[in-house]
């Protein structure tokens, strides 16, 4: 699987069950279990004999998800390979199916990644997990590292789809520009920006799920928190570091804004045109506060 589609996988999941869990400590899966948890994930323990892992009650089996009201996205096995084939029919018996099944290092399994695969399931064979998701989400950053809360998708308004998000959105969904502005924009401050729910959420933000069109989603969304008012303001980074839970505490307003704007360059967030584009990403390296101030 390319990195790209894990990268997008991995954004959109936020629920793993892991099977063969245990917290002995020093083991390999009590390693990835506590890194996964710290990353911000929803972890359940999967166990025929053992009664809790990191202080979660386990589930004897796969089948056992649905009763505890688990929705896994991952199914993660620190399993022989021969008992691999026997767990993707587990899996195949949910009511609703990961989005991907994970073998760890070491474990490869030809019978469950057929049926995994003709099931639609995307597969992972013989990798680390954590070696991958902290390899794409950069968990070393020293600034940010988002926690999924939805906090940045709350409110009206504020997700302006660009010019270069709309053909994006148009491929994602299968619609021409005029069909997707229609269904799901609204006119602010003239510019189309992304319709919300009677939640006051975004319309694609899901309570416990995420984005719903993640690879997808604008570049507004993409950049969060490295705005404008937060890389320029230092009023506007605190009191956005006060509110959102991914961005770190000890972290100085100079540091900050040079990481953000590295991170804006890098992936080419950098918007020019205020009129069109979100004025958020419209950012000028002289407007930085100098290394002095960090």
């Amino acid at each position: 699987m390319l990195l790209d589609d894990l990268r997008d996988l991995l954004g959109r999941a936020r629920n793993i069950a892991i099977v063969g869990a245990k917290d002995k400590p020093g083991s390999p899966v009590d390693h990835v279990g506590r890194y996964l948890l710290n990353a911000g994930f929803n972890v359940m323990p999967v166990h025929s004999a053992r009664r809790q892992a990191w202080g979660i009650p386990t589930v004897r089996n796969i089948r056992e998800l649905p009763e505890r009201g688990f929705q896994p996205d991952i199914v993660c096995l620190f399993r022989a390979p021969q008992y691999c084939g026997e767990h993707a029919r587990e899996v195949l018996s949910l009511p609703h199916l990961p989005l991907i099944f994970w073998m760890q290092e070491g474990i490869r399994s030809p019978e469950a990644g057929m049926l995994m695969a003709q099931a639609g399931v995307k597969v992972v064979e013989d990798r680390c997990i954590q070696t991958v998701h902290a390899a794409l989400f950069d968990e070393s950053s020293p600034v940010f590292s988002c926690r999924r809360c939805g906090k940045c998708c709350e409110g009206r308004g504020g997700i302006v789809v660009g010019p270069g998000d709309l053909p994006r959105l148009c491929a994602h969904f299968g619609l021409p520009a005029e069909e997707v502005l229609a269904r799901y924009t609204e006119n602010m401050g003239g510019k189309p920006t992304l319709k919300c729910g009677e939640d006051g959420f975004c319309l694609f933000f899901k309570a416990g799920r995420g984005c719903s069109i993640h690879p997808a989603r604008p570049a507004v969304c993409r950049a969060w928190p490295f705005f404008r008012g937060n890389l320029v303001d230092e009023v506007s980074f605190s009191m956005a570091r006060e509110d959102c839970p991914g961005i770190m505490r000890e972290v100085s307003h100079a540091c900050f804004a040079r990481e953000g704007y590295r991170y804006l360059k890098d992936y080419k967030l950098l918007a020019r045109d205020g009129l069109h584009e979100g004025r958020a990403l419209v950012v000028e390296e002289k407007e930085l506060p100098s290394e002095s101030e960090g």
